[in-house]
């Protein structure tokens, strides 16, 4: 006899796990006011930000790694790669503080954010490439970009522990309640306001006086409340994620034919193109003449392609290197192209020298020479690489990098350039009508030091300590040079 199926019968369906519960702690706990006033700060810092930041930028930085030693400590700090790149990060963000070019601290605040990223993630372990790798630059400002938003759970969690363990629950009514009260209260207002004059009188007084006295910080305190999950989880995610290194993939060798072929026409291409230069280069304007071309015209022609191409063949130069054995046919090459593209940049300099005699020194002059300067020690470091297996360029070239960038900050180029155009205007070489208009082009106050005795034009210092006076009204903006400036 068959036994009788039951249709209604259900299969058990696996149980779903439950979502693993983020750790939390006392350090948690104390993260939630740390991130709150970090968002404050940060709220304030871009509701004051006029265009012109100072040292606001500095008080970001500081407040940044104040709200992330209190959290997690000063581990990882033993190691030297942590502390020098935490005194580079340091030099850099009071530059902010200490001077006003604007053209400085436009490339500034992306390099203080690049470093940050990187020294963060150095000291906390939370990147697999080592900083002397090229690629952890993408690696650790993708990490500083994606962690504000996968930890954001992690708030939530510790809301809830404190709730448990603390008893905080009978405060959360309250809160809410407070929450929907006051927009209510705000709309209720306004159509009371609207239906009796006397009351929009009595109302707009006490309206207005809440506004002069807390409107700024409730304001700034709902917007703080909105980004503080996302600087909760990026500290959260620092504190507590901890990758393992990606291991060093052993380089596949290839026969060097291609890279020897590319690299020899390039040699035979410059070898000509210097050839041609020769006279020019080591000549007098005499020889210009005689070709028709303009003393103006050729120092201005061809700088800035000759200093790209320099870093061109630098670059082709590495990829070779990576890419294919280096026999003795591609090591000679390459060094043949490193010794024409160290002449390319003598001949760069040249044009340049020749364009700030006739024109005088400025700040984007100033920085290419800073740029010739740069590109020479990478050529250096190229040599190395070609001559040296195993020779890492980026672990030589960043530090040197970073080192001459901050030398370039504080060595106050604006106060440099000043004192050289003064100095060629009294020796009669330049007109100081070219050296006055720098006051109007440079957004920085250094220079005015320099300049103030042999001004021309009453309309200049009013104007430039005007300037300086608003800058000096907005803690977000505010410099010593500016406050020098000022007065």
């Amino acid at each position: 006899m068959e036994q009788p199926t039951n249709p209604t019968a259900i299969t058990p369906q696996p149980a779903i796990p439950a979502r693993k519960p983020w750790a939390v702690g006392r350090r948690e706990w104390r993260l939630l006011p740390l991130s709150l006033a970090l968002a404050y700060l940060l709220v304030s810092f871009f509701l004051d930000w006029h265009g012109r930041a100072g040292f606001g930028v500095t008080a970001l930085a500081a407040g940044w790694y104040g709200a992330l030693f209190c959290y997690r400590g000063t581990g990882g700090m033993e190691r030297r790669s942590s502390r020098v790149l935490l005194g580079a990060v340091t030099l850099l963000a009071l530059t902010f503080t200490i001077f006003s070019n604007q053209w400085f601290r436009w490339w500034n605040k992306w390099a203080l954010l690049l470093l940050i990223a990187v020294q963060t993630w150095e000291m906390c372990g939370g990147a697999r490439l080592p900083w002397y790798r090229a690629g952890m630059l993408l690696e650790r400002m993708a990490l500083l970009v994606c962690a504000p938003f996968v930890r954001c759970g992690a708030m939530a969690d510790t809301v809830k522990s404190l709730n448990t363990k603390r008893g905080l629950g009978r405060w959360l009514p309250v809160l809410a309640g407070v929450g929907m009260t006051l927009p209510l209260l705000w709309v209720v207002t306004m159509v009371l306001m609207d239906a009796d004059a006397l009351f929009a009188v009595v109302a707009g007084d006490a309206l207005a006086w809440l506004e002069r006295h807390f409107g700024q910080v409730v304001l700034r305190l709902i917007l703080a409340g909105c980004a503080m999950p996302f600087l909760f989880s990026l500290l959260y995610f620092a504190a507590h994620t901890e990758l393992k290194p990606q291991e060093k993939r052993a380089k596949k060798e290839r026969d060097g034919l291609p890279a020897v072929i590319l690299l020899g026409a390039l040699d035979l291409l410059y070898a000509l193109f210097l050839a041609v230069q020769g006279v020019a280069l080591f000549g007098d304007r005499a020889y210009l003449q005689r070709a028709g071309i303009s003393f103006a015209e050729y120092a201005r022609s061809g700088f800035f392609q000759l200093v790209g191409l320099a870093g061109v063949n630098i670059t082709l130069i590495l990829l070779a290197v990576w890419f294919y054995r280096m026999d003795r046919r591609l090591k000679a090459l390459s060094t043949v192209l490193v010794g024409l593209t160290g002449v390319l940049l003598v001949s760069a300099a040249w044009r340049m020298t020749l364009y700030v005699s006739a024109y005088g020194l400025s700040f984007k002059r100033m920085l290419t020479y800073w740029g010739m300067a740069v590109l020479t020690v990478f050529l250096a470091l190229t040599v190395g690489k070609i001559w040296r297996r195993g020779f890492s360029f980026f672990r030589a070239a960043a530090p040197v990098a970073l080192a001459w960038w901050l030398l370039l900050n504080y060595c106050n180029v604006d106060a440099l350039v000043s004192g050289y155009n003064a100095a060629q205007v009294e020796k009669g070489r330049l007109a100081y009508s070219a050296v006055e208009d720098l006051l109007y082009d440079r957004s920085g106050y250094d220079g005015l030091s320099v300049l103030s005795e042999q001004l021309t034009d009453p309309d200049i210092l009013p104007w430039i300590q005007e300037r300086a006076a608003e800058d000096c009204e907005s803690w977000v903006s505010w410099s010593a040079s500016a406050w020098r400036a000022s007065k």
